[in-house]
């Protein structure tokens, strides 16, 4: 065997838990159990669904984490309530159209609890109307939240030459699945094709990864932007330095934030959420201190995002004023 034999022999290869070589893994969530798409709106209903007009009314929000982010410095996640729905120069609301800031833990699959439970009220005074006349107003609530989504992607690295020993021996690289927290944006990540070179410094690989939007609300902001971080092993580089790569755009943050709430920081880059749905991210790697021998290494990927759901209920309203 010559040298240039034995180097292509040494090449790394670079081989997902996903494909054929590895024994099958399935994607599983970190915490394990029953877990949601982040925070819930378990009710949001008034105390009468019908009322007198220029009466008191009052509208009850409940929220509940269901997903298995703890906040920033797991000091619980920061929710904000905004009314909407009805004009406000018509009704009277108290204390505010936002609510204060509440923070919901995540639940707690060893302790079997429940995640944080937050509630609100509004006090409002239902608009005067003439006697006679009936309307149905339709309040919305619409609950911002800041959260964070996790992956660990395990991957292997092995020589060709290895790779072709356990091919032969009908062998099996053993599998760890892809671990996840559960939140309303879930993250798939997928190695690319390798590309088979004969110097190190030439191996290149392709590490791909699919943002969804799979909860029942959006990303705040004008462009939908997400901050997005990526770990990924000491010995591959990512090519042009950086992975995801910054993205020229607008201010994602031009919208008013509520009162208690702040726009997520990231140690990556932000992009875009395109057609508030999905988007796709590929990154290209190279391989710069390559292991001598069979490697397990992970990529790990945080996504952070303000994200908004929103509720509606009825109340109908019936004119008792006399006016002149």
């Amino acid at each position: 065997m010559n040298g240039t034999e034995s180097s292509y022999l040494k090449v790394l290869l670079l081989i997902s838990v996903a494909l054929t070589v590895a024994a099958s893994g399935c994607v599983s969530p970190m915490g394990g159990g029953s877990t949601g798409p982040g925070v819930a709106i378990e009710n949001f209903e008034p105390s009468l669904t019908q009322v007198e007009s220029n009466e008191p009314v009052t509208l009850h929000l409940e929220l509940r984490n269901k997903g298995e982010y703890n906040g920033p410095l797991s000091n619980g996640v920061p929710v904000v309530a905004e009314l909407m729905g009805i004009d406000t120069t018509e009704w009277m609301v108290l204390p505010s159209i936002y609510s204060q800031p509440m923070y919901l833990f995540a639940p707690d699959m060893e302790s079997q609890t429940e995640g944080g439970l937050g509630t609100w009220n509004w006090e409002l005074t239902t608009p005067m109307l003439a006697r006679g006349q009936r309307l149905t107003y339709s309040p919305l609530s619409r609950v911002y939240y800041m959260y964070e989504t996790d992956v660990i992607k395990p991957v292997w690295f092995v020589t060709k030459e290895e790779l072709e020993t356990i091919v032969r021996s009908g062998g099996s690289l053993t599998s760890e699945p892809t671990t996840y927290t559960s939140g309303p944006l879930t993250v798939d990540v997928k190695t690319g094709n390798f590309v088979a070179s004969r110097e190190w410094m030439d191996s290149k690989f392709q590490v791909q990864i699919k943002i969804s939007n799979t909860g029942s609300g959006n990303v705040f902001g004008k462009e939908r932007p997400i901050g997005v971080y990526v770990e990924w092993p000491s010995f591959v580089s990512p090519i042009g330095g950086n992975c995801p790569k910054e993205i020229d755009w607008t201010a994602g943050y031009s919208d008013i934030l509520p009162i208690g709430l702040t726009p997520p920081t990231t140690l990556g880059n932000f992009v875009r959420l395109w057609d508030t749905r999905e988007t796709d991210i590929t990154c290209e790697f190279m391989i710069v201190e390559p292991p001598s021998s069979r490697t397990k290494a992970n990529f790990h990927v945080k996504l952070s995002y303000i994200y908004y759901i929103d509720q509606s209920t009825q109340i109908t309203v019936k004119g008792v004023e006399d006016f002149i």
